[in-house]
């Protein structure tokens, strides 16, 4: 596969300059699918001239070594994968373009959804390559940046970062610290989006939920994360009363609003035990907690 993607859209002399990629040779003394992708991660770009400031004019070249480098990430191991990357980025770091290059994209099938694996952990360190690097001007930062709050913010084992929301047609605010149940569910939907409205259906009618919320041990607290809108208005009523309705403004400050709806799930601490979590994953922690 990968070593025969060189220059297949390529001709002439262009092509004579793009080196074709060769997957690295795996130790014989390797036998399990662990241990040789492992190595295979860690050594995939060792015979790839990333360097080569042609792959800038050969996008597609590059592109599929780096589609190819994330279909083996689904199924290697972690320590592996993390060693590929940072020799990948030791070796683009060098150029400003280049490593701008492998940062898009990382973006692209890494965290905004456009391949098959998506993966912060994974994404975190090209952000911080650009972050980090002196070669980049601040302007094409600013994206990096962003995406860097979004992901360094609400994790699992952090305490929740502290905001307002206020409650339909009121103007009080409120925090989500003053919150004082055992758990709190936290549910950020869009009444508009198709899988939200699922969700909140499943939700909904939970009877593992609403006992819960009922016996006091569990708050729901249903956010629309962008403000107090006519159309948010008028599907308030369809919401469950045993739940807290709620809307706050500039929801992607704080949140990773990529993927409708997302359900956390915090403790008295409000420290964030579930992210991104199902219901029976909801229903499951909650019944280990008793």
């Amino acid at each position: 596969m990968c070593a025969f993607i060189s220059a297949f859209a390529l001709t002439g002399a262009q092509a004579t300059l793009v080196a074709p990629y060769r997957l690295p040779d795996i130790p014989d003394s390797l036998t399990t699918p662990d241990a040789r992708s492992e190595y295979l991660m860690e050594h995939y770009w060792d015979n790839f001239k990333v360097e080569n400031r042609i792959y800038l004019d050969s996008l597609q070249v590059a592109e599929q070594a780096f589609v190819d480098f994330v279909s083996i990430m689904r199924i290697a191991p972690r320590e592996g994968t993390m060693k590929g990357i940072n020799a990948l980025l030791k070796r683009a770091s060098c150029d400003e373009d280049i490593l701008l290059m492998y940062a898009g994209f990382a973006d692209k099938y890494l965290y905004s959804g456009q391949g098959p694996f998506v993966s912060e952990e994974a994404y975190l360190p090209f952000v911080e390559a650009v972050l980090d690097s002196k070669k980049v001007d601040k302007l094409y930062k600013l994206r990096y940046s962003y995406q860097y709050d979004v992901m360094t913010k609400n994790q699992l084992g952090m305490e929740i970062t502290d905001f307002e929301y206020k409650l339909p047609g009121k103007d009080k605010a409120y925090r989500i610290n003053k919150l004082k149940s055992p758990f709190i569910l936290l549910y950020i939907n869009d009444p508009e989006c198709e899988d939200c409205s699922l969700a909140t259906l499943r939700l909904s009618v939970s009877q593992a939920l609403l006992n819960e919320v009922r016996s006091g041990r569990l708050t729901i607290l249903s956010l629309y994360p962008d403000g107090e809108t006519e159309e948010w208005l008028a599907g308030v009523a369809e919401y469950p009363k045993e739940w807290i309705v709620a809307s706050m403004e500039n929801g992607d400050r704080y949140f990773d609003l990529r993927i409708m709806p997302t359900i956390y799930l915090l403790d008295k601490d409000k420290k964030i035990i579930l992210r991104n979590a199902s219901l029976e994953e909801v229903e499951q922690a909650l019944k280990q907690e008793e």
